[in-house]
């Protein structure tokens, strides 16, 4: 029967930091996804326009430093992403706006992906690392010395540490018996590349509209931007003609970024918050959205599930240095600092989410009286950006 170090369940961005930070601190593991195997394209391909990837994300300055030491190359960042100077939000409905520094980069999945996937290819990791692609977990055993995993290819191996990092829906988490807590939004995400008549300037806009935040995360091309519109009249906008839809994007916008020439294909995806009761149990343990899983109004589900990465790599280097203690000891430390951090995330994004798209006119006009109000609280919004940034 084949045995690991740790075996990692889940090859999205946060399973592949997983997987190397453990092979960094020098253990030999297995990754396994249902997923297909990557396809090996370039990282810093040019894709112009509105061919980009509407499926990105907002890395932070400390998750831009965590993936440079896993081994990513500084100059990726500046070459596939744009790098945020600041923020503005302001009522579609009102007067208020709220603009503030902020830090980091607008990066497509695919390429931050094919970036890591770049590093697992290098000699040493290779050897310590086994990948498996389209395959699946259907159980898990486990007692104090070690976890039993059978993937669905039949094959049942060994680990001394399971870690589940398979996404909202997690398997992992199912088979291990923790519950979440989870609810669903009125919204529905609708994302697509846009095309605007004004440059973005490398500021990441967000209006709160009637129909929910309309957000506009700058890409490379001074002119382009992801629109994730937080709605919902998302299937209706969706059905909709490009014409129809620029013009409704149009209304909403035009006070930051004029008209919207130019919208790219369409996609939706539905809204919710979820966390698990518990992170750890046993020698198994979650990480990402595995673990939590937010709404996308503030932009920081992946930098959280890269802070639980790091988080569990101290916890299991501070147990080789610390041998008397046993793994799951190393893994409830982990829960413990990470749980309470990723609630209040979980509350503050929900809070925003309420506070700031309220269902009445009554609660708009005092959204807006509350946004000028925060625009003059220095110190205030100061600690908003450090949050922002990963200093949490």
């Amino acid at each position: 029967m084949p045995q690991y170090d740790f075996v990692v369940a889940g090859a999205g961005l946060v399973g592949l930091s997983a997987a190397l930070t453990l092979t960094r601190q020098g253990l030999k593991g297995l990754l396994f996804d249902q997923g297909f195997a990557p396809s090996g394209a370039s990282a810093t391909s040019q894709v112009l326009g509105l061919d980009r990837s509407p499926r990105v994300s907002a890395i932070n300055p400390v998750s831009v430093n965590f993936l440079i030491q896993l081994g990513v190359d500084p100059a990726f960042f500046d070459q596939a992403g744009c790098s945020v100077s600041g923020m503005t939000v302001w009522d579609g409905d009102g007067s208020g706006e709220l603009s503030m520094p902020s830090a980091g980069y607008i990066v497509e999945n695919h390429r931050l992906l094919d970036a890591l996937h770049g590093v697992m290819c290098q000699p040493l990791i290779a050897d310590a690392l086994t990948q498996q692609f389209e395959v699946g977990i259907v159980d898990v055993q486990q007692d104090d010395a070690m976890v039993a995993v059978t993937l669905t290819t039949g094959e049942t191996l060994e680990t001394r540490l399971l870690i589940g990092a398979d996404g909202s829906g997690s398997r992992t988490r199912d088979l291990l018996g923790i519950r979440s807590v989870a609810w669903r939004y009125d919204q529905t995400a609708l994302v697509c590349v846009s095309e605007t008549a004004l440059p973005h300037q490398s500021i990441a806009r967000q209006s709160f509209t009637p129909e929910g935040p309309l957000a506009f995360l700058p890409l490379p091309e001074p002119n382009h931007s992801v629109l994730v519109w937080s709605s919902t009249q998302a299937q209706a906008q969706l059905q909709s003609s490009n014409q129809e839809f620029a013009a409704m994007v149009s209304a909403h916008s035009v006070r930051a970024l004029g008209q919207v020439t130019a919208i790219g294909a369409r996609a939706v995806f539905p809204l919710q918050q979820q966390h698990a009761i518990r992170y750890a149990k046993g020698r198994s343990v979650l990480v990402g959205d595995a673990a939590h899983s937010i709404h996308p109004l503030a932009g920081q589900g992946l930098n959280l599930g890269f802070a639980d990465v790091v988080g569990l790599s101290q916890a299991i280097e501070n147990l080789r240095l610390d041998q008397r203690r046993p793994l799951s000891d190393a893994l409830r430390r982990y829960e413990a600092q990470r749980r309470p951090i990723n609630l209040r995330m979980t509350a503050a994004t929900d809070l925003l989410k309420r506070v700031f798209d309220p269902p009445s006119p009554l609660l708009r006009l005092a959204r807006s009286t509350g946004m000028r109000w925060l625009q003059d609280q220095t110190r205030l919004k100061q600690a908003l950006s450090l949050a922002a940034a990963g200093h949490l």
